[in-house]
């Protein structure tokens, strides 16, 4: 027989192994041509233009603005059921909860091709953008359990229906386990005002909890 003892310590292994797993991103640009340091911005603006979240041709970008992530999930555990993946990404100060948000959400896209940070140049557009597939989507809201109104954030479900992300994880896994991600959005300045552009800390701001983060759990 087992004693409480042991029992005790198995089930607190387990809800340990259950837990979910955070991952901040270990890479990431802003993609505007006006960028003085895409690799050193503290936030991210992304926007589109006329309907559009991402240019028609990739060299054709120079008018929006993206986010590039990078994700390594080598942390992972093998030989585990993904269930959820949620992107979590802090908005800056201004930026406040809009019921309209809804019409012109942040979407997390897959990205073609790859970056590295150090290196990154808008004219890399041409051959690394944003896919034509979507993951998720989410728009600006209260942290859930929080009682602080002021504390906001995007919560993206990566694993909404239709989504790929769980069969490109499966794939990453077996490889190199790492992935890329683009920002997109509709939301256009020219019409709707600057104040409601995504703008959303980068890795690079100080605090741990503002960086861009996926949180996964396995089962």
């Amino acid at each position: 027989m087992i004693s409480l003892a042991v029992t005790l310590l198995l089930s607190h292994v387990t809800s340990r192994l259950d837990d979910p797993i955070t991952v901040i991103a270990s890479e990431d640009v802003w993609v505007y041509p006006n960028s003085s340091d895409p690799g050193a911005d503290e936030t991210f603006k992304i926007w589109g233009i006329e309907g559009k979240a991402v240019a028609p041709k990739p060299d054709q970008a120079e008018n929006f603005g993206y986010g590039y992530l990078k994700f390594d999930f080598s942390a992972a555990p093998a030989g585990k059921k993904l269930v959820s993946a949620f992107m979590v990404l802090k908005p800056v100060a201004k930026m406040t909860v809009d019921k309209n948000a809804k019409d012109y959400p942040l979407e997390v896209r897959p990205l073609v091709g790859k970056f590295a940070e150090k290196t990154f140049e808008h004219g890399m557009t041409s051959s690394v953008y944003p896919g034509d597939s979507i993951y998720g989507t989410g728009v600006v809201a209260p942290v859930v359990g929080s009682t602080d109104e002021k504390d906001l954030e995007i919560r993206v479900d990566l694993m909404a229906k239709k989504s790929q992300f769980a069969e490109m994880f499966g794939k990453s896994a077996k490889g190199d386990k790492v992935m890329f991600f683009a920002l997109t959005s509709k939301y256009d300045a020219a019409e709707l005002g600057r104040d409601g552009i995504y703008r959303i800390y980068t890795r690079d701001r100080k605090e741990e909890n503002m960086k861009p983060k996926i949180v996964l759990k396995f089962e």
